[in-house]
């Protein structure tokens, strides 16, 4: 299987939710009750304009054009340490489910990682969810602590902070 990725365009917002619906909805209940995700799916499976138009952003398609993966960073993190922080944040990553293990989140992964560094981040955080822990480690991130990130409508979503040195 042959894929190729490219920054996301505000195009791509249909196709990317569909990509977070499918992805979000087959691999999260290994770790969340369905009380949970009927509560919190309909929040986080919708493609973020502002991520969209970032450049930093990307999608992942296959030669056929379906979309597969989608995954960026940002500079912004809500652990900066001053005006000007040198860590950004990864954000909104997907994949297929048919994809999963394929080298897919970890090709956007990897392009996440040369567009910081070229941007002069020395750091990146993390918040990820129980299940794909793992996943963040294998690429290098350390666990720092559990947390619990806080959704619109006050749903409270169990995840896991964690951090790359680049």
């Amino acid at each position: 299987m042959t894929f190729q990725t490219r920054i996301a365009a505000p195009s791509d917002a249909a196709s990317v939710s569909s990509l977070l619906g499918r992805s979000y909805s087959a691999l999260l209940p290994q770790a969340y009750s369905a009380e949970l995700l009927n509560a919190a799916l309909p929040l986080i499976t919708k493609a973020q304009p502002k991520l969209l138009t970032s450049g930093t952003y990307y999608v992942a398609e296959t030669d056929s054009g379906k979309l597969i993966g989608a995954g960026g960073w940002t500079k912004h993190s809500p652990t900066a340490r001053d005006e000007t922080p040198a860590n950004g944040n990864i954000r909104h990553f997907g994949t297929d489910p048919e994809y999963t293990g394929k080298g897919v989140a970890r090709a956007l992964m990897t392009r996440c990682f040369e567009a910081a560094r070229s941007a002069g981040l020395l750091e990146l955080n993390c918040y990820s969810t129980l299940n794909a822990e793992a996943f963040y480690k294998s690429c290098g991130f350390m666990t720092k602590e559990p947390c619990m990130i806080e959704l619109p409508g006050g749903v409270q979503f169990p995840s896991v902070r964690m951090e790359i040195t680049l």
